[in-house]
């Protein structure tokens, strides 16, 4: 089946297990490291228009919420946004596809976008509508799950055994993810990018998560789980 005829987030009971699972112990650590780089990269501002494309159950876009700024979160799911619309925020929740964003040019100061470009049929395509949408001078920042991690290989070999989300997904390595963010801005300022996240899906090594997290983005950013990418517009 092609990714373009399957939404892996369709279904109810998946949206609110995926909400679920980063209310785990496991699951609220991977969420506050790679919240940590997403916002260092980010530098979100009060008062600034901000955009999180494939929200999903609205992590991100809550956040930004409450750190002040004007929030729009769209996704291609139904689904997720109903458990999102749950959490009674400021949010706009909106129905779109990445790939054909329904907001004018340079409309938002930042657009985020995490773990979203694995699950659509056009990544380019969509990287290009979230750099349209956001402002000169503004910042577009972008994570994906990483093919070369403990991670990612968990992930593809999880999707050979069982139907899940990742049998759809095109999961990028670290030269293909800064290869793309190059290309949506050519000739400009280098993207600047990191990893994070860089203990195993076992879990073993999550009590020493945080000084992982300063060792491997000083000294192996390319193998975190999540690689985090800013373009300055």
């Amino acid at each position: 089946m092609p990714l373009s005829a399957y939404n892996p987030f369709a279904d109810p009971s998946q949206a609110a297990a995926y909400d679920g699972w980063f209310e785990s112990p496991l699951g609220r650590l991977i969420g506050r490291l790679q919240g940590a780089l997403v916002e260092r990269l980010a530098q979100p501002r009060p008062g600034e228009r901000a955009l999180d494309v494939g929200t999903g159950t609205g992590l991100y876009a809550v956040r930004l919420d409450s750190r002040g700024l004007r929030v729009v979160g769209c996704d291609a799911s139904e689904a997720m946004l109903a458990v999102a619309a749950r959490k009674g925020t400021a949010v706009r929740w909106c129905l779109a596809e990445a790939e054909h964003l329904p907001f004018a040019d340079s409309a938002f100061d930042l657009v985020l976008s995490v773990t979203m470009l694995e699950f659509v049929p056009e990544p380019r395509r969509a990287l290009e509508e979230m750099y349209r949408v956001t402002a000169p001078g503004g910042r577009l920042v972008v994570a994906v799950l990483n093919a070369e991690s403990a991670w990612g290989r968990f992930y593809r070999a999880q999707a050979e055994r069982e139907e899940t989300p990742f049998r759809y997904a095109h999961l990028f390595t670290p030269g293909e993810f800064v290869s793309l963010l190059r290309a949506v801005h050519p000739g400009g300022r280098p993207p600047r990018w990191s990893g994070s996240v860089f203990f195993g899906p076992s879990g073993r090594a999550a009590w020493a998560g945080t000084c992982l997290e300063r060792l491997g983005q000083w000294l192996w950013p390319e193998r975190g789980a999540l690689l985090v990418g800013r373009v300055e517009k």
